[in-house]
């Protein structure tokens, strides 16, 4: 299923990421409307763990370029039998200018009606998408280090940006990556991320379980300071670096706090958790 983690940790190193690709969007138009929502036809899916799976859904020409600026989302919606409108955001995980199709990494939760609609899906059947969303733009060079904690699928904009940073070709920026799960299988995109780690040396990953088997190399348990202290930028680097943050509810009030839902759209909340202890500024933490 995935071929699981060359090293639990890499130190960063002074080359960057080569990669023949372009590294900046076409200035054609984008395939999605900020204000309308238009149907996307799947072409495919596969499972990327037991309770996970990629959709892939194709753009409306074989030859158009996604344009997606990092970091951005887009919603999706279903209407339901009863006519009700049932919305939620989801992050695509492509390069920003891949052609022809787009692609989301779901977690399926048996309460959830959304996620129930996408697993009953099946090839040619279409589903409606609105956006992007710009979460925060990210490109590279832009920041010297770029530190993210991720647990769950909160890994899908982190991988988002990632992919997109490391991938240009005169990239400088460092991107150190915590991603907690409960078990190995649980690991999402981990073939993509050994990847990145194998060929792009400013990429380090450390992966923590909080039920490893005796094997694992990684981090054991939770994500506590010990670890943010020996992987992520220091406080003192807010000049020219960032930390993202992105997981289930719990998971971000640990770490960061999460953000306020009491406004639409969500603001970023009061700095908290963790990384407020560690002596972290506001303005050094986005929380996705």
């Amino acid at each position: 299923m995935k071929a699981l983690f060359a090293a639990a940790a890499t130190g960063f190193a002074s080359s960057f990421c080569y990669n023949r690709e372009l590294a900046t969007c076409s200035a054609a138009k984008s395939p999605f409307s900020t204000t309308e929502f238009r149907p996307f036809t799947l072409m495919n899916f596969y499972d990327e763990s037991h309770n996970t799976r990629v959709f892939r859904f194709a753009l409306p020409e074989a030859d158009m370029p996604l344009n997606l600026e990092v970091s951005s989302c887009i919603t999706a919606k279903y209407t339901g039998k009863n006519g009700e409108a049932v919305i939620r955001p989801y992050t695509p995980i492509n390069k920003s200018d891949q052609r022809g199709y787009f692609e989301i990494l779901v977690k399926r939760y048996d309460n959830s009606k959304m996620t129930t609609h996408l697993f009953s899906l099946k090839k040619g059947d279409t589903l409606e998408f609105k956006g992007p969303w710009v979460k925060i733009p990210i490109k590279a060079n832009q920041y010297r280090h770029i530190g993210m904690i991720a647990g769950g699928t909160g890994i899908t904009p982190m991988y988002q940006v990632a992919r997109n940073v490391l991938r240009v070709p005169k990239n400088t920026t460092a991107i150190s990556l915590i991603y907690a799960n409960t078990r190995k299988e649980d690991v999402l995109l981990g073939n993509e991320l050994n990847e990145l780690m194998e060929t792009c040396p400013l990429f380090s990953p450390y992966y923590v379980l909080s039920q490893a088997p005796s094997d694992w190399m990684g981090g054991v348990g939770y994500v506590n300071k010990e670890m943010i202290k020996s992987v992520m930028p220091p406080p003192s680097s807010a000049a020219d670096s960032i930390i993202l943050v992105c997981g289930p509810p719990p998971f971000m009030e640990a770490i960061s706090g999460d953000k306020d839902f009491k406004t639409s759209p969500p603001s970023q909340g009061e700095l908290k958790g963790m990384l407020k202890e560690l002596g972290y500024m506001q303005k050094m933490v986005f929380k996705f």
